[in-house]
């Protein structure tokens, strides 16, 4: 969420005819001091404020996200994946914001199989439900994240049913030697998604799967 910061109103002048009491102005050197004094301060005050702290997000009893500052939870809901052969699986979705960026975030318990066959998963029973015009990347990266997971990555282009706007999104495909998996799904409006790219790998990087 976009949070605007507020002006400071303007002091108003004073009434026609208001008389001022007469100031006494201190030295020079002392106003100069007492500046000094307050804006050194200001910084010193200013570095010892902890970080804000963000809770771990917990999915399913399979995924634990952490937050980066300014990005918030705004969905979390059950869901359902159609499988390539037959019947479905269960999980929980959840959705971090921050401006027009989103990471989507899939739990699936006991999905099996490796990173890349959830990925082609991903794409074909929920990609291509969500969005028209959908293109998926041929190439495939191989990533190891800093946990030492196995994960598959690769991008995308679509626009939203509803209004035809156009979307660009990253997906990462994790599973663990538990059998869950795990799929983050960062996006945002197509030429935007730079813009926070670095925020999603840095999310997705200290992410568990369990």
């Amino acid at each position: 969420m976009i949070r605007a910061s507020s002006d400071v109103p303007a002091r108003p002048d004073a009434p026609p005819g208001a008389v001022r009491r007469a100031r006494r102005w201190l030295p020079t050197v002392l106003v100069t001091l007492v500046i000094s004094v307050t804006v050194l301060g200001g910084f010193v005050v200013a570095e010892t404020l902890p970080a804000p702290e963000v809770r771990p997000v917990a999915i399913a009893d399979v995924l634990r996200v952490r937050p980066l500052p300014g990005w918030e939870v705004v969905r979390r809901e059950q869901a359902t994946v159609p499988l390539a052969s037959e019947g479905d699986i269960s999980g929980e979705f959840a959705q971090l914001t921050r401006g027009s960026g989103a990471l989507d975030l899939l739990a699936l318990p006991g999905v099996g199989g490796d990173a890349l066959e959830l990925a082609d998963l991903y794409a074909t029973a929920v990609l291509t439900s969500q969005l028209e015009r959908l293109s998926v990347s041929s190439l495939v990266d191989r990533i190891t994240l800093p946990t030492g997971t196995e994960a598959v990555r690769f991008g995308y282009i679509g626009s939203q049913p509803q209004t035809g706007a156009a979307l660009e999104g990253s997906v990462t495909a994790i599973v663990a030697p538990s059998g869950n998996g795990a799929v983050f799904d960062g996006w945002a409006p197509q030429g935007q998604l730079e813009l926070i790219s670095e925020e999603l790998v840095a999310m997705i990087a200290r992410a568990e799967v369990v």
